[in-house]
């Protein structure tokens, strides 16, 4: 029997609307005074106008992985204020935050959009981070599990098994957010992520 691989924890941030280059600067060179522990994965999504600032700033041994927070599914094209995948991978990234409550609630991100993005970001050797997580009023009346699995199931809906592997889940209920969150339990995380495995074996 053989043991099951061994799968890093991944640790990073999100600036969001955030950071001048002067700070994104700041950010990284004291990032870098932090030893990594083994078996952590580190990664920054720093806003598009500063990823290949940070891209220049880290150096080739950092085991730091650079991200965009959000990337079209389009090749290229008449999409006023977007940045593409290629884009983006030619600015720095290696991994896209695809799905996130913010884009949900505040652009109209929706699932369909979600599996277009996480197909394009396979297509042009990125890693998908796709977030998933249910509001408030959902997990009130029961729905967690069955919420954040169709959400899943849609966002993979456009991979092959093999490309499956390649997709990182995020899930953050929408409710424990920020500084006015409630702090999730274990016992209220455990059957969402059950239920995220179960798809994603389902799926692979």
């Amino acid at each position: 029997m053989t043991s099951p691989k061994s799968r890093p924890l991944w640790v990073g941030t999100s600036w969001k609307m955030n950071k001048t280059l002067a700070e994104a600067d700041s950010f990284v060179d004291e990032l870098l005074t932090f030893p990594v522990p083994s078996g952590v994965q580190p990664f920054v999504l720093p806003p598009y106008t500063a990823l290949a600032r940070v891209r220049d700033r880290l150096p080739a041994t950092s085991p730091v992985l650079l991200g965009a927070q959000n990337a079209h599914w389009a090749q290229e094209g008449a999409w006023t204020g977007e940045i593409s995948m290629r884009m983006a991978k030619d600015a720095g990234a290696t991994l896209i935050e695809i799905g996130h409550s913010e884009r949900r609630e505040h652009f109209g991100e929706t699932d369909r959009t979600v599996a277009l993005k996480t197909a394009a970001a396979i297509a042009h050797d990125l890693i998908p981070l796709i977030c998933v997580g249910e509001p408030l009023v959902v997990r009130e009346v029961g729905g967690a599990e069955d919420f954040v699995a169709v959400q899943l199931q849609i966002a993979l809906s456009e991979l092959g098994p093999s490309d499956v592997e390649q997709v990182i889940v995020a899930y953050e209920p929408i409710w424990a957010i920020g500084e006015h969150g409630t702090p999730p339990s274990l016992d209220q995380i455990a059957p969402v992520m059950a239920v995220i495995n179960d798809v994603v074996t389902a799926q692979a």
